[in-house]
C-alpha cells in the first residue's frame, strides 16, 4: 500500500472519528447509530496500521493489487451500511404508520368529546 494512500486513509479515519464524536456529544447523532460509523473508521484505521493483513487478504481472494482489495472491502462496507440504513428506515416507517393511526384515533375521540360538550 502506498504511503499516500495510507496517509489519506489515516486522515479519513481520524476525521470520521472526530466528526462522529462531535455529533454524539452535541446530540445530533444517537450513540446506537454511531456504532456502525465508528466500526467503519476502525476498519480503515486497521488497514493503515496493518497493511500486510490486506496484502494477505488480497492474495487469498485472488486479487493482484492490494489497493483493489481495499476498494473491494470499502464497497462491501458501503453495501452493508446502505442495508443497515434501509433496515432502520423500514423500522421507522412502521413506527410512523402506528403513530399516525394512534393520532387519528385520538383525534376522533377528541372530536366526539367536543360534540358531546357542545350539547
Amino acid at each position: 500500500m502506498s504511503t499516500d494512500l495510507r496517509i489519506g486513509l489515516l486522515v479519513a479515519s481520524l476525521l470520521v472519528f472526530i466528526l462522529i464524536l462531535y455529533f454524539v456529544v452535541h446530540r445530533r447523532f444517537y450513540i446506537k447509530y454511531s456504532i456502525a460509523w465508528l466500526l467503519w473508521a476502525l476498519l480503515i484505521l486497521l488497514m493503515v496500521i496493518f497493511p500486510d493483513l490486506f496484502y494477505e487478504l488480497s492474495h487469498l481472494i485472488g486479487i493482484e493489487m492490494p489497493v483493489n482489495a481495499v476498494f473491494l472491502v470499502m464497497i462491501g462496507l458501503l453495501y452493508a451500511l446502505v442495508f443497515y440504513v434501509y433496515v432502520m428506515i423500514s423500522k421507522h416507517n412502521d413506527e410512523i404508520i402506528k403513530l399516525t393511526y394512534s393520532i387519528s384515533v385520538l383525534q376522533k375521540e377528541l372530536d366526539e368529546l367536543k360534540k358531546k360538550n357542545e350539547k
